[in-house]
C-alpha cells in the first residue's frame, strides 16, 4: 500500500497528514473545510508539497499541535499564489512570470516586496534581498537606486538607509499597483492541477 505525506501551509494554520492516498485526501480536505470555517482566512493553501511516498505499511498520522506558520498572508488570492513563490531552500522569493516593458526592472522589485509582504511578512526588505532577488530573475548589475528611482518619485516605494543598507518598502499606492500587476500576469501562467 503507498504511504504517502503531506504538508501545507495556509495563512497562520498548517497540516502535515501522513497515511494513505485517501486518508492523505480525506484529511486535506477536512483542513480545506477548517480554513473556511475561519473568518478572514482563505480557504486556499499557501503552498502544498507531497514530501514522500513509500510502499511502507500504513502508520497512522498522529494529530500535529497548531503551529502558527512563518509567512502570514493577508490578501492571498490564486493568481498571488501562481507567481510568486518563497523558496524554503534557497530563501529567495521567485516570480514565475516577469513583467515587460520599460519599467520591467521597477516593476519586478514591486512584485518582489509585494511578495516579501504577503509570504514572509516583511514590510522593509534589503536591498541586497531585492537584488539577490533580481539576480535570480535574470536581471545582473542593476543598480537599484536608479531603476527605483521613477516609483521612488511616485511615492510607489520608500527608501531609507543608503547604498547596500538601503531597505525599500511599498507605499499603499505601491501595493495597489504591485496587487494590479500581479492580476495581469497571472493570466499568462496556467491552472495548477487539481
Amino acid at each position: 500500500m503507498d504511504n504517502s505525506r503531506l504538508r501545507v501551509k495556509a495563512s497562520d494554520y498548517e497540516l502535515e497528514a501522513e497515511g494513505s492516498r485517501d486518508f492523505v485526501r480525506e484529511q486535506y480536505e477536512a483542513f480545506r473545510r477548517l480554513l473556511g470555517d475561519v473568518p478572514g482566512k482563505s480557504a486556499v493553501p499557501q503552498s502544498r508539497e507531497t514530501v514522500e511516498r513509500s510502499s511502507s505499511p500504513q502508520v497512522p498520522a498522529s494529530p500535529l499541535p497548531r503551529e502558527k506558520a512563518v509567512a502570514p498572508a493577508k490578501s492571498e488570492t490564486k493568481s498571488f499564489q501562481k507567481l510568486l513563490v518563497w523558496d524554503d531552500r534557497t530563501q529567495q522569493m521567485k516570480i514565475m512570470v516577469l513583467p515587460e516593458g520599460p519599467t520591467k526592472v521597477a516593476d519586478t522589485v514591486l512584485l518582489l516586496l509585494l511578495g516579501y509582504r504577503e509570504l514572509r511578512g516583511t514590510s522593509q526588505v534589503s536591498a541586497l534581498d531585492l537584488n539577490q532577488g533580481l539576480r535570480s530573475a535574470s536581471f545582473d548589475d542593476l543598480r537599484l537606486d536608479r531603476e527605483m528611482a521613477p516609483y521612488l518619485k511616485a511615492k510607489l516605494v520608500l527608501r531609507s538607509g543608503v547604498g547596500k543598507g538601503s531597505r525599500y518598502r511599498l507605499t499603499a499606492r505601491g501595493v495597489k499597483q504591485a496587487q494590479e500587476l500581479v492580476q495581469s500576469l497571472a493570466t499568462l501562467l496556467p491552472d495548477p492541477l487539481p
